[in-house]
């Protein structure tokens, strides 16, 4: 080995015990293996910030912007929960769950996919009574595999497309991945549902040894007219089914119906008299359509609202006011769902209830309850219960039309995908769609700094000849074995890397190497480039290496050993499915 050989090799190395440790960040890390390659005069200035004009660079940053628009619409979490028949059968669930979610990680990034659907399926599980740890590493694994299918379905994905960029190769098309990433996904959903459902841990948060008590409230809800459940009976509007409420009683036309019969027939413009727990109530007031507060206590005009309790103060200015008189939605951007009186059992009309000190409240708040509430002595929060999406249907399915539509004009090859990306994002922003500080808040500078001197690695690795080098000696090792031993190496290096640093880092370190492997056997690089994202991607067995894993880790009440315990086998089989599926393929 040469001198400047040695020396990026030592800074590799350095990288890689550095992650490793966590003792600086991923980002500070290949900042500084930039620098000191610069400074050592390994590669030039340019090179070192040639990142920052990556093409795909640039179009993961977009892709990822339009991930969190997307995901702030509450429109995939809405077609979930309220369009699809979701059972009550454990393994039945998981076999809707699953494939909706990889689905939609398919298209958009896999972060805020499992982000947004976490609360729904630990809502789910406290229904029925499932622990969160038997779902949640199935959340995330159905992201991580349904992430392999496309280009755009990971930044990992990407980032290696950005690398095949930077060393002069044409850019992956977006189905390029999704011949193997459908093998992938088809065989991880079966193992997941047919073996490793035996092997999750059925174990309590720590958190919910602070579980709520039984605090029932009391709601009223007017049916509107044209809604769903008008003409049903209450039996079949299944009002009488939701666990831990009851339907006290309903008012019509001034008339009170009590006790309410299962064959009571609800007509439009009935006030629901419910009482029950707290999760009961807000699962309803985000269930229901055509329920609604009655008048006077609008529900906020925002996309995003938040079922949040709070508790009356003993100096509070609404002590002894009528809750209809109370005008929280001028005060507060709020509405009353619900009120709760210890000791004391509620009913008739909420508007006509009297706010005492110490009495609950369940509201259902917009975006700047927490800036209104801040420095009053009305109100104390006491917690978040639950988030509802208060769809804006037609801008929805705008902006998910407009996103789909960049995908396909640039999958059939007639406007490239970062000039789509581009348009419409002026579009948005024209159009106040996104704001910029928004676009600020959506940009992830730590992803944009580990792309763009990842690219500055790669160049070091790639001038040096250190890649030729290290591939040449791979390659004469398991040259016994084919090409496809050769593959396999390099998916097998990726995905252990993969596990203990980032699975970033684990690409960008790897690829240079694999991509001089290719050459040094005169073939197409790209099952090699995929052997990479794969390889990455296939991360089951610690919760460290991969960001969705970290996500459900704390919720779960997971421990280290549970992802190894279920995971390995299926990091076994992807192994077995992405180095055969490559293999056959691409014809090696």
């Amino acid at each position: 080995m040469t001198g400047p050989q040695i020396f990026v090799t030592v800074v590799l190395a350095a990288v890689i015990v550095l992650i490793y440790s966590r003792k600086l960040t991923a980002p500070v890390i290949f900042i500084s293996a930039a620098a000191v390659l610069t400074i050592g005069s390994v590669i030039t200035p340019a090179e070192a910030l040639a990142g920052f004009a990556n093409d795909a660079i640039a179009v993961m940053l977009m892709l990822i912007i339009l991930s969190e628009i997307m995901r702030k619409t509450g429109f995939l979490e809405w077609i979930f929960e309220r369009k699809m028949n979701i059972s009550g059968s454990y393994r039945t669930f998981l076999s809707q769950m699953m494939p909706f979610v990889a689905g939609s990680s398919a298209f958009m990034n896999n972060t805020p996919i499992v982000a947004m659907m976490i609360p729904f399926v630990g809502d789910w599980g406290k229904k029925h009574g499932i622990p969160a740890s038997k779902l949640l590493i199935p959340l995330s694994w159905a992201a991580i595999l349904g992430g392999t299918v496309t280009l755009i379905g990971t930044s990992t994905n990407m980032i290696v497309n950005s690398l095949v960029v930077g060393s002069g190769h044409t850019e992956l098309p977006i189905l390029a991945f999704a011949p193997v990433g459908l093998m992938l996904l088809t065989g991880g959903m079966l193992y997941i549902i047919l073996f490793a459902w035996r092997l999750l841990p059925a174990r309590k948060n720590p958190s919910e040894s602070f579980a709520e008590s039984p605090r029932e409230y009391v709601t009223n809800l007017i049916l509107q007219p044209g809604s769903s459940l008008v003409g049903k009976t209450v039996e079949e509007a299944k009002l009488r089914n939701i666990k831990g409420l009851f339907l006290v009683e309903i008012i019509r036309e001034e008339r009170a119906i009590a006790p309410v019969s299962p064959s009571e027939e609800l007509h439009a413009g009935d006030e629901l008299v419910l009482a029950g727990i707290t999760s009961a109530v807000a699962e309803l007031a985000g269930t229901y359509r055509g329920l609604k507060p009655t008048p006077g206590f609008e529900l906020p005009d925002h996309e995003k609202l938040e079922v949040i309790e709070v508790v009356v103060s003993s100096r509070s200015t609404l002590m002894g006011m009528m809750v209809r008189d109370t005008d929280f939605r001028g005060r507060y951007n709020a509405a009353i769902l619900a009120v709760h009186r210890q000791g004391e059992k509620l009913g008739g009309k909420i508007g006509e209830i009297r706010l005492r000190p110490g009495d609950l409240l369940l509201l259902v708040t917009g975006g700047d309850f927490g800036k209104r509430v801040a420095g009053s002595d009305d109100l104390f929060v006491i917690s978040m219960i639950r988030e509802i999406h208060n769809i804006n249907l037609k801008k929805s399915v705008f902006i998910l039309v407009a996103s789909f539509s960049c995908i396909v004009l640039s999958i059939l090859g007639l406007v490239p995908l970062f000039k789509s990306l581009l348009a419409l994002l002026a579009v948005f922003l024209i159009s106040g769609i996104l704001s910029l500080p928004e676009l600020k808040r959506s940009l992830n500078m730590n992803l944009l700094v580990i792309a763009a001197f990842a690219l500055a690695v790669g160049r070091a690795v790639d001038v040096t000849g250190l890649g030729a080098l290290f591939s040449d000696t791979v390659v004469h090792i398991f040259e016994p074995l084919g090409t496809v031993g050769v593959l396999a190496a390099v998916y097998i290096v990726t995905n252990l890397l993969a596990d203990f640093i980032t699975t970033a880092a684990a690409a960008s370190i790897v690829f240079p190497f694999a991509a001089s492997a290719a050459v040094s056997l005169g073939i197409d690089g790209t099952p090699f480039f995929l052997a990479v994202a794969y390889g990455a991607a296939a991360n089951f067995i610690t919760p460290i290496g991969y960001q969705t894993n970290l996500m459900v880790y704390g919720p779960g009440g997971y421990r280290f050993k549970d992802f190894m315990k279920a995971g390995l086998p299926l990091k076994i089989i992807c192994a077995i499915i992405a180095i055969g599926g490559l293999a056959l393929v691409y014809g090696l």
